[in-house]
């Protein structure tokens, strides 16, 4: 099978089952695990400053109108990560991304003003840590 159907089947398991498959380089079993949506609104505190969206500030209220959508992202191995979906809900669309903890993503694709999309995360080492989508 080609990497890029491998890559397909793992992005479609991942998003149907909505946890994470390993996508590792080297050999072994790895296992990553993608937690519940979580939704942070209007007054609650922002975790991280969001990148070119400066009304998103770490440690200060999020502004009227946005929502920070998180998934938590753990596991273990140098390169893994797992395939997530992020969806804006209320007819809001995607600004931008962020991340706290020891992970990060890639977006393969055009996101900004599109109410949905997937990014893969990656992982460095054994760590855990939350993309977020920033919806307005």
């Amino acid at each position: 099978m080609s990497k890029n159907r491998i890559f397909a089947a793992v992005t479609v398991a991942a998003t149907l089952l909505g946890t994470g498959t390993a996508l590792a380089q080297g050999s072994g079993d790895t296992t990553v695990t993608v937690g519940p949506r979580t939704v942070l609104t209007a007054g609650q505190t922002a975790p991280f400053d969001a990148p070119g969206v400066s009304a998103v500030r770490k440690g200060k209220p999020i502004p009227s109108g946005y929502r920070l959508i998180g998934r938590e992202v753990s596991g273990g191995g140098a390169g893994v990560g797992a395939a997530i979906r992020f969806t804006c809900p209320d007819g809001k669309v995607l600004k931008t991304f962020g991340t706290v903890g020891r992970v990060g993503f890639t977006a393969p694709r055009t996101y900004v003003n599109h109410k949905s999309t997937i990014v893969q995360s990656i992982l460095s080492g054994s760590a855990s840590g939350t993309v977020y989508a920033v919806c307005r």
